[in-house]
């Protein structure tokens, strides 16, 4: 199957996905509607029964009228959405059928033929790099991403496109990443030649966090929705616009994200639609070229490549996010209060005024109060933290490692 029909094949599962969508939501709405409607009929019955005051019944008749309205405007909508939902299941059935022998592309089976064609892309990087008008690596910085973008862009200029590639990194400010990531982003894009765009959440994650009266956690992770994804989201559109292409763009866009790293990550495909951000003008697919990779593999990467890595990691951190990550383990927030007293920076006490003013404990179990005690009883019984560099590596692979990494850097220097 050559790469056009994969990509008619997506847009037509994408436009099939898009209409059961509305449809399922039609549905949900009408039931909403009706049970209003319902619940408003029985209060003028009970108005009724009870001799309200002749305002007080017309009031309540003119809401069931306005209720019973929205009522007949949803059951419409559904019959409009499931017309469509059909149209559109007809439609990608006549596009699949020479491939297919006929057979039908309803249900789990439209599920089935998008796994198909975008593990058949998947497996073949090479293909999509040079299908793609437009690829977006989204870098934090990190170690994570790094190995992504350099697959990326090895990837691409292997293929003569590497013109297609653009960095872009979310700024989350000062008072929430260590110092120095958006100028290590940049110099990482810049090692490559590829374009590097920021996006810049204002007022950040403090500003966030107060306005909410509450800090985020694993169910709600607003800081990523909102101070990452929401911000990238426009470049989409700036992407397609700049292309001017008449027919529909396809627009790649890479994560760093590993299977490794947790059980919803674990569950993730390499290749996936993205239909927030696709619609007819573009098709987005997400991208996740270093899924399959361990830490180590990552790190190991790192050091054949001479990749330069940001030195946090060096004082064992684990990840280059947030400064103290509501995902992170007690452990490592204890670590990060320690190292923010190393380099200096005042966020340990910012953030234990935050939690105090606004009366929200950091995470359930304990309060970022809590680790800020924590980190000062060891400090008082070891001292300051300390770390070398190469460090990172030492850890994961060992000094030889190290070593080698260390003078490939100076090299590149």
């Amino acid at each position: 199957m050559d790469i056009t029909t994969r990509r008619r094949l997506l847009e037509g599962i994408r436009r099939s996905d898009q209409a059961s969508a509305a449809f399922t939501a039609a549905n949900r709405a009408c039931t909403r509607a009706a049970k209003a409607a319902a619940d408003a009929h029985t209060r003028i019955t009970r108005d009724l029964q009870l001799c309200v005051s002749a305002n007080e019944l017309e009031a309540a008749q003119a809401a069931y009228v306005a209720l019973a309205r929205r009522e007949q405007e949803a059951r419409t909508k559904v019959c409009r959405t499931f017309t469509a939902s059909r149209a559109a299941d007809g439609a990608l059935g006549t596009l699949y059928a020479p491939h297919a022998r006929g057979r039908d592309t309803g249900g789990q089976r439209r599920s089935a033929v998008a796994s198909s064609i975008l593990g058949e892309l998947a497996e073949s990087p090479r293909d999509l790099v040079l299908a793609a008008d437009a690829i977006l690596v989204s870098t934090s910085g990190g170690k994570d991403s790094l190995v992504c973008g350099h697959r990326v862009v090895t990837l691409a200029a292997e293929a003569g496109c590497l013109d297609k590639v653009v960095w872009v990194h979310a700024d989350l400010g000062e008072e929430s990443e260590w110092p120095g990531v958006r100028e290590l982003a940049q110099r990482q894009a810049e090692r490559y030649g590829v374009k590097f765009r920021v996006v810049k959440a204002d007022p950040g994650l403090l500003g966030l966090v107060e306005k909410r009266g509450m800090w985020p956690d694993a169910a709600r992770r607003l800081c990523t929705s909102s101070l990452k994804r929401d911000k990238i989201a426009p470049l989409f559109t700036q992407i397609t616009d700049a292309l001017g292409l008449d027919e529909q763009a396809l627009i790649v866009s890479a994560l760093g994200l590993r299977a490794a790293e947790s059980p919803a990550r674990a569950r993730k495909l390499p290749l996936a639609i993205d239909a927030r951000a696709s619609n007819g003008r573009r098709m987005v697919l997400t991208w996740h070229p270093i899924l399959e990779l361990t830490e180590a593999d990552v790190w190991q990467q790192i050091t054949d490549a001479g990749l330069e890595y940001h030195p946090v990691y060096d004082a064992l951190m684990p990840r280059l996010s947030c400064v103290f990550c509501v995902l992170a383990g007690f452990s490592v927030l204890v670590r990060a209060v320690r190292l923010c007293w190393a380099l200096g920076l005042p966020l340990p006490e910012k953030y234990t005024d935050l939690e105090s003013r606004i009366g929200h404990r950091f995470k359930e179990q304990y309060s970022l109060a809590d680790v800020v005690a924590e980190a000062t009883r060891i400090e008082a019984a070891e001292g300051s933290l300390t770390w070398r560099a190469g460090d990172a590596i030492r850890d994961q692979l060992g000094e030889t490692a190290a070593a080698t990494y260390l003078h490939r850097l100076a090299l590149a220097v």
